[in-house]
């Protein structure tokens, strides 16, 4: 309702109104329904179709596509062969694993590349100095990498001193001031 009092074209009841209502196309008052349309005009009336005094059955649904094929599990993809054996996941759960999946196929896919130094066995002699190597590259990224006190006071080697003595390892084997 507006504050003018009723709606800009008709002022009668809204619907399950009972009472006297007047058509907005004819101006006549009705007594029925308001549902059921106008008495004199017809304006409001439910729909029927016309023309047609036979009642036609529906046309059969066609029927279903056959089932594919079974698929053999080496065929499917990564996304296919998960799918089928978490058929109750979420999206949240399938965007995840298809997330980790495919960080383990970059990895594996750049260690494949990865030169390898020697195919043979190792040298022993070297073993001391390249399990050297990899405790100060590991010392470098988790501890000298944060800056520690020792490093400004002067009692450890700072992060480049580390990576020249790494650099002497891998190319001679030997520490040049030990």
């Amino acid at each position: 309702m507006s504050p003018v009092g009723g709606s800009r074209h008709y002022d009668g009841g809204g619907l399950g109104m009972e009472a006297g209502w007047n058509c907005p196309s004819c101006g006549n008052e009705n007594g029925g329904p308001i549902a059921q349309g106008c008495v004199v005009c017809g304006a409001g009336k439910p729909g029927r179709h016309i023309g047609r005094e036979q009642s036609v059955p529906p046309e059969p649904a066609a029927p279903p596509p056959p089932a594919p094929p079974p698929v053999d599990q080496e065929q499917l993809g990564v996304f296919d062969r998960w799918a089928l054996s978490h058929q109750e996941a979420t999206l949240e759960e399938a965007f995840t694993a298809g997330y980790i999946e495919g960080v383990r196929a970059m990895r594996r896919e750049q260690l494949a590349q990865r030169p390898r130094a020697t195919e043979g066995p190792l040298d022993p002699e070297s073993k001391i100095a390249r399990t050297i190597v990899a405790a100060l590259g590991y010392f470098t990224d988790q501890i000298l990498s944060q800056a520690p006190p020792e490093v400004a006071s002067g009692e450890w080697c700072s992060v480049e001193e580390v990576r020249n003595l790494i650099h002497q390892l891998t190319t001679t084997g030997e520490v040049a001031h030990a």
